[in-house]
Formats: C-alpha cells, structure tokens, sequence
C-alpha cells in the first residue's frame, strides 16, 4: 500500500514521467508531458503537494528528522532533499522535522544529529560529505537510530542501521554533454572544484556524451573544442571567475561549472561576458537565464525510494541495504536535465530528442564510465 502511494506522488516529476513511458511511442509521451506543462503553467503541483495538510510536519520530535546546515534554496541539494522526505513523509502520514545546525564545522554536525535523536528522532536523513564524517562518527553510539546518507561519501565501514546513496553524475553529465552539441555549440569548457569522485564523474561523462554527439552528427575531427580545468576548492573565487571570464572573451560558448558554491563565480563571468553556463545537482534554471540547462541527480526521487524501502521493511533497513552504498543513476529516475517548459532552453533541440538518447541509457543501449 505505501509502496503504491509513494510511486503515484513521484509521477508528478516530468523527468520520472518519461522516464516511466519508456515502452510508449515518444509521440504519446510527449503528448502527456506537453498537457502537463499546459496545466502546470496556471498550477504548482509540487508546491500544493508540499503544503503539510495533515499536520506530519514538527518543529521537533518528528519521527523522520532532516539535519542541515543552515536555510534552504530553490536550487539547492539539501532543500531537494528536503522535498523528497516532504513528499515521502505528507503522503505516508509519517511526521518529520528539520534542525538546523548552529556551526558548520564536525562539531556542530555532531551537535544537532545529537539534539534530533533526543527529540525522538528514529530516522536521521543528512546530505553532504562532511555530514557523512559527522555520522561515521556517531553511528555506532545510536544503535537503535537509523540513518540515512544522501550525496555524502563515507568510506569507512557503515553498520547496519545506515545507508548511503551516492549518484551516477557521469550519467547526468553525459546528456548535459550530448545535447549542448546537438544544439549547435563547438567551445564547450568544464570548471570543477575538488577533482573529487562526484565533479570527477561529472566531467568523465560530459566529455563522453561531448565526443558521442560529434560522432553522430560526423562532425570533422577537433571540430567540438573543449577545455577542463579543476580549482582546487569548491568555493567561489577571484581565479574562478577569472578563469571563466578567460575563456568567455575568446570565445567559449558553454561552461558546465560544478563543485559545491563555485559556480558563482562562473555565473559572474558569464553575466559579464554574455556567456553561458551548465548548472550541477539540481535544476539552476531560476538563478539565471544565463544557465542553458543543469545536469541534475534526482536527489527527490532517491530519498523517497530510500524511504519507501525503509518502512515496507518495518522501519528499519533492509538486509541488502543495511550497512551499504548505493549508486543511483537513469535506471532509478535518478539524473537527467530539466525536462519542464519553463526550464527547456535549447531551441534547436527538441525534448523527443532528449528521451531518445536517456533512453537508451535507462535501458542499457547507451554505458555512461565514470571516473573512479
């Protein structure tokens, strides 16, 4: 029954709905998508869906409790996140609460996984790697806590009541590669932070659906040119933007920028220098019109499956997810780019053509290889 609930709810997002037809004709798909949107340009369904009816939502002492570091944005990992556990929770009748830690440091992640699991907390949902070095640490003092890592690498061994999923960004970035060729782009540039798995990854397969879309269009050899550059550290900075506005003024069309709040400096310079830019983790589309699209991780989507498979098992987790890692990509609803109107960029390149290549990698025609 829950199973069913949660499955019906996640429809509602246009990247899982297409990716859900795949034994449709892409015209009927289409179809469907296209009278979405139609309604969805007077209604948010996602935001009448998130409005808490059933008063799951708590202060403190929800059963589920999110931990974060600080306020929430639009177009951010943790409030994805957030969403996720609103769509799990508000449909499942299950209550839930946010706490905010007062410092960022391990300490303060320390600090207020504590104060959630004294509110009663029974299952702890964080994001983000320093958030998985706070639960490496404390897992093992709560053994009747569950715990819940999302886009957060912990390397050391996990005990049963914890589970980390982690994502396929080459997936992600791969379509984000293949389409800004399909649509006509031949400067392309990546900017990362840390040359860690997740920008790693990112770069693997936008490099790999870059070369893929030029041998499909036969384009000559060197006809696409494409530059990567790594910073060092995910943080804005003046050699960022410095490094983008570089490569704007000769000539570089598109820079797919990721790692942590780095891409702001990138945006900057490509205000600056009437340049384009590729967003990472979630939909930028609202930031700016300067983003052509975002490579996204389905970040929603992987914590309702999380959660479905976490109370069908009785509210703990199953044999094969306890203690494990899993890695979420297409095959789970989990990537793609921005499928809605409002957020649909390209004009030489329709979203048939988009499903046709997201496809081929859910069903296994299309190997996206990652870096590590």
């Amino acid at each position: 029954m829950r199973r069913n609930i949660i499955y019906n709810i996640v429809i509602l997002s246009a990247v899982i709905l297409l990716a859900g037809c795949a034994g449709a004709g892409e015209r009927e798909v289409m179809s469907d998508v296209q009278r979405r949107q139609r309604d969805m340009a007077e209604i948010d369904p996602m935001r009448e869906l998130l409005e808490d009816k059933y008063g799951d939502c708590k202060e403190t002492g929800g059963e589920i409790a999110f931990v974060s570091d600080g306020s929430l944005s639009d177009e951010d990992s943790s409030q994805a996140l957030y969403e996720g556990i609103q769509i799990y929770a508000l449909s499942a009748g299950v209550s839930f609460s946010h706490y905010t830690a007062q410092e960022t440091d391990m300490q303060g992640h320390l600090q207020v996984i504590e104060h959630a699991v004294r509110n009663q907390a029974r299952l702890v949902v964080c994001c983000g790697h320093e958030f998985a070095q706070a639960v490496g640490e404390i897992w093992e003092d709560y053994p009747e806590v569950s715990f819940l890592l999302i886009d957060g690498e912990q390397e050391e061994e996990l005990g049963d009541n914890v589970h980390q999923v982690l994502f396929r960004e080459e997936e992600a970035g791969y379509l984000a590669g293949y389409m800004v060729v399909l649509e006509g782009y031949r400067r392309l540039g990546f900017i990362g932070g840390r040359e860690d798995t997740a920008s790693s990854n990112y770069e693997c397969g936008y490099l790999q659906g870059i070369e893929e879309a030029a041998a499909r269009l036969e384009l000559e050899e060197g006809a696409v040119e494409v530059e990567s550059w790594f910073a060092g550290a995910d943080e804005p900075s003046p050699k960022v933007y410095e490094k983008a506005s570089e490569w704007y003024a000769q000539g570089m069309e598109v820079i797919f920028a990721c790692g942590g709040d780095l891409p702001a400096s990138v945006l900057s310079a490509a205000k600056k220098e009437d340049g384009l830019l590729i967003g990472a983790d979630v939909d930028k589309s609202a930031l700016s019109e300067q983003f052509l699209t975002s490579a996204e991780k389905g970040i929603a989507q992987a914590v309702v499956i999380s959660l479905d498979e976490y109370y069908a098992a009785g509210g703990k987790w199953p044999e094969e997810m306890a203690g494990q890692s899993v890695r979420y990509g297409v095959s789970q609803n989990c990537g793609g780019i921005p499928v809605l109107d409002t957020e649909w960029r390209f004009k030489n390149v329709t979203m048939e053509k988009f499903y046709e290549i997201y496809k081929k990698i859910r069903q296994g025609e299309i190997s996206v290889s990652h870096r590590r």
